[in-house]
């Protein structure tokens, strides 16, 4: 019989040992002197792989360049974001010397010179400019009011209202954190955010008083349906402005693509229709005007109307069509 010799079979540690020997990783040459990362070392980090090793995670940071805009805001908080945009697309804000055209160039802040070559604004956003011609064309004179703003959005009407000597301002909004900060810190100013305005009622205002003044800047919601409540919270005899968007007022049929309403038939259709909704709940029309600036986005043409409440409309809620949102926000 032919003998066999058994060998030693090794271990399942050992296997395990040699399975799991560590191999020496490769070192992409392109990054062998990498260190932190900097603003000029962007370029490379780029492309960076798999096999670029990771034994100090701490040693790389992120790059400090950050949105023109973002910077300007935060370095000039008193304007508005879309005052900042303006200014550089109008080639009114440099960098090192050099006008830069576009909002979102990179920039690192700590290690450029930033600066602004524009007059100072008279009001946080260019929306103070549109009522300042409303109150001038109707001769209205806010010194002493008390005012609500409903669609404060950045808070340029309200600051128009200040600046005129409001003696208080309620700004409403749906939506938060849009505000100026020179307007949200002015003691006369309650700003209520998050707060859907076709449902807020007198008792919601500070010491559940009626106002002197309502102002509506409102998107994406036709302003009719906000009606009863400036019926509930405006005094008898106290006024109404409206800044009338067609966008939002005219039939789907009549808007194009775009958002844009070019047609002056639309246009009258569109204020006769806000007109004769104010009528039936006793804000009687005082006149109306084309407003001095476009709308932002689509650059439509937009109008200010101004009544005066009689208090003597029946106030009839009106249902949403379908598709209609229910929630407005200022462009």
């Amino acid at each position: 019989m032919r003998a066999f010799t058994l060998s030693r079979v090794p271990s399942n540690a050992s296997l395990l040992r040699a399975l799991w020997q560590p191999r020496p990783r490769r070192r992409c040459p392109q990054h062998a002197d990498a260190g932190p990362f900097t603003t000029s070392a962007m370029d490379s980090a780029a492309h960076a792989t798999d096999e670029t090793p990771v034994t100090n995670k701490g040693a790389y940071k992120k790059s400090k360049r950050r949105r023109l805009d973002e910077v300007c805001v935060e370095l000039h908080p008193m304007y508005s974001k879309n005052v900042i945009q303006s200014w550089i697309a109008q080639g009114l804000v440099t960098v090192n010397g050099q006008p830069v055209l576009k909002a979102g160039t990179g920039v690192d802040p700590a290690s450029s010179r930033i600066d602004l070559l524009a007059d100072p604004p008279r009001y946080v956003c260019r929306a103070g400019l549109k009522l300042e011609a409303a109150l001038d064309h109707f001769s209205l004179d806010p010194k002493g009011w008390t005012t609500l703003d409903a669609g404060l959005s950045t808070g340029g009407f309200t600051d128009c209202l200040l600046q005129r000597g409001a003696r208080r301002v309620v700004g409403v909004d749906v939506g938060y954190g849009q505000v100026a900060e020179r307007v949200r810190q002015h003691p006369a100013v309650t700003v209520m955010e998050r707060t859907n305005v076709r449902h807020l009622r007198r008792a919601a205002l500070p010491g559940g008083e009626p106002v002197d003044l309502v102002t509506l800047d409102l998107s994406f919601i036709s302003v009719i349906k906000v009606l009863d409540m400036v019926m509930d919270v405006l005094k008898p005899g106290g006024h109404l402005i409206v800044l009338i968007k067609p966008q939002f007022e005219a039939g789907k049929a009549q808007v194009s693509a775009g958002g844009l309403v070019r047609d002056p038939a639309v246009h009258a259709d569109v204020i006769r229709r806000v007109q004769e909704a104010c009528m039936a709940r006793g804000l009687v029309p005082q006149g109306h005007m084309p407003s001095p600036i476009k709308g932002a986005n689509a650059g439509n043409t937009e109008f200010l109307a101004h009544f005066v409440f009689q208090a003597t409309g029946a106030g009839v809620e009106e249902e949403l069509e379908d598709g209609e949102p229910d929630e407005p926000a200022k462009s």
